[in-house]
């Protein structure tokens, strides 16, 4: 449902030129529909100001009075465009408002974790001006970066396993689950280690909000709707920075900003589907002294979309970044014996390289006992959701 906002620049009540450059498109934010008992009129309550608003996508009844919406920003002009993302009463449950609490608290903090990762390579590799930074952060950095799973290995069906087990998407429910002595993989849970880093930064007087950088910062927001977009890698900012107090600052900054990123895949996690059940993880996998963001999503479909047998569907979808040559993108569908691969690249030459090695891999899946349906190899990344791309995002309650 697209919802616009009108005469909002000649409104008493309009916002201030900040907030209004903070309405960047693809930002998310939170609004109350409002509804006159008498005449229906529309408006929408955006941090604590009523606006009038009308339904422009055809839709007749439009949001209920109370009804809580989650709009992105389609454009900003020459009117402002929202467009619905999800919709929930204000009378939900204890569960929904928890979630709906999160999402504002994290999601115009989460960050691309790969600036993150590029600066834990950075350190790990000692590079000129590691010396001057706190001992303990160091050693918090090093524990990081040594316990990302190495790219090359996830191709064993067992560590890829063990690399998703650790992914930090677990921890909470490891912990809730876990009674008796530690657990051993709580230690080494990457979550775990993030608020490691965190804590050490902390306690050297690292200020996250005293530094600022846009270099592939903000992320989208991650959502199990629509096709899997990577995260791009980012260059080591610390790099450029001589100061010791601006590395800590701007390491913490990032460390604040991976960890609220990856809540935020939790919560998106948690979001109840009776018919499909889908997970997001965001993997950081180190290649040499390099590392990058590998993007997972695992859905299962036990809707009626089921083939004659009713045998269930599972797909299986990577995306990853790999840097000047561009992202590349897997989609593996499997219907009980039935299994389909589609393989994507930004890259001509690596397309075709896939290409070569297609039937190889089809005589694989073949000899594995399954039937394969196709084996393709396109150029160009999925068609996602125009809306959906990095922007800062905005808190509207602070």
């Amino acid at each position: 449902m697209r919802v616009d906002l009108v005469n909002l620049l000649g409104s008493g009540n309009s916002p201030s030129p900040s907030l209004l450059a903070e309405w960047r498109v693809g930002a998310i934010l939170e609004a109350v529909a409002v509804r006159d008992a008498r005449s229906g009129q529309l408006w929408l309550d955006i941090g604590g100001q009523r606006h009038p608003a009308r339904v422009a996508s055809g839709e007749v009844a439009g949001p209920q009075d109370g009804e809580r919406l989650q709009v992105r920003v389609l454009r900003n002009s020459p009117v402002l465009a929202l467009e619905t993302v999800s919709t929930r009463p204000t009378e939900s449950s204890a569960e929904g408002a928890v979630i709906a609490d999160a999402l504002r608290k994290f999601v115009p903090r989460q960050q691309n974790p790969a600036l993150l990762v590029a600066n834990l390579a950075w350190i790990a590799q000692r590079k000129s001006g590691v010396e001057t930074l706190p001992r303990s952060v160091v050693q918090a950095a090093a524990h990081l970066w040594h316990a990302l799973p190495e790219a090359e290995a996830l191709g064993d069906p067992k560590a890829l396993e063990a690399a998703i087990a650790k992914s930090g998407v677990f921890l909470e429910a490891n912990l809730a689950a876990h009674r008796g002595p530690p657990d051993p993989r709580v230690a080494s849970d990457l979550k775990t280690l993030m608020l490691t880093l965190q804590r050490a930064l902390q306690a050297s007087g690292a200020k996250p909000s005293s530094t600022h950088s846009d270099a592939a910062g903000h992320a989208p927001v991650p959502t199990s709707r629509g096709p899997l977009t990577t995260l791009p890698a980012a260059p080591a900012t610390l790099a450029v920075l001589e100061e010791p107090t601006q590395q800590l600052n701007e390491l913490s900054r990032q460390a604040d900003g991976a960890i609220a990123r990856l809540t935020t895949v939790q919560i998106s996690n948690s979001a109840p589907d009776p018919a499909v059940q889908s997970m997001l993880i965001d993997l950081p996998v180190r290649h040499e002294d390099r590392a990058a963001m590998l993007r997972l999503k695992i859905e299962r479909d036990g809707s009626s979309r089921r083939d004659a047998s009713g045998a269930e569907s599972w797909t299986v979808e990577a995306a990853v970044d790999l840097g000047a040559i561009g992202a590349l993108h897997a989609k593996v569908t499997l219907i009980g014996k039935r299994i389909g691969v589609q393989l994507r690249a930004e890259s001509p030459a690596v397309v075709a390289a896939l290409a070569q090695r297609a039937d190889e891999l089809e005589t694989m899946l073949a000899e594995s006992g399954l039937e394969v349906d196709r084996v393709v190899c396109l150029h160009g990344m999925p068609v996602g959701d125009a809306g959906v791309r990095p922007a800062r995002l905005l808190d509207v309650r602070a």
